[in-house]
């Protein structure tokens, strides 16, 4: 018989490991200020100059978990900051668990490091389309960034920003 596109993808969809959506994001312009995210104080969906929300779209396997990956270049200067998952480009928590507010990544110093956040989300509908937004704030301090895509000029980059939603098992072994 045959499957059907839609259906043989969601089939595919349910090995673990399978990458369900994925999203790069690399600023373009010659614009010095277009190659910058600067964080606040409250948390925020994060965007772009050029207006790209930084996000990632997919849809749930049949184990109904999902990794959802963040990378990105990040600059701060004696600064905490804080991640988190939106469930809409404004910001809205889709659970306290997934909201990093107490720090997620700290600098003693001032630095550019290439990070990686990732969250476990579970308990998903297999099957169903899911947006989900990632939101960023200064926790303490006063300067936190994201550089992507070009500088200014023709030849120099940063690295993209990079959201991946993978596939994970049914089971999954939890604690505290």
């Amino acid at each position: 018989a045959d499957l059907g596109a839609a259906t043989k993808q969601y089939v595919d969809s349910t090995y673990p490991g399978r990458v369900l959506g994925a999203t790069r994001i690399a600023n373009n312009s010659t614009s010095a200020a277009d190659s910058r995210i600067n964080f606040t104080t409250t948390m925020t969906v994060l965007q772009t100059a050029q207006g790209t929300d930084v996000s990632v779209t997919f849809t749930a396997p049949a184990s109904g978990n999902v990794f959802i990956d963040f990378r990105c270049y990040l600059y701060t200067s004696s600064t905490t900051v804080g991640f988190a998952l939106s469930d809409n480009a404004t910001f809205n928590e889709i659970d306290e668990t997934h909201t990093y507010d107490s720090g997620s990544y700290k600098m003693d110093e001032t630095d550019l490091n290439d990070i990686s956040i990732g969250w476990l989300v579970t308990g998903l509908t297999p099957g169903t389309s899911y947006t989900y937004y990632v939101a960023a704030e200064e926790v303490s301090g006063s300067t936190a960034s994201i550089f992507h895509g070009r500088n200014r000029t023709t030849g120099t980059h940063y690295p993209p920003i990079l959201v991946t939603a993978t596939a994970m098992p049914q089971s999954i072994t939890t604690g505290e």
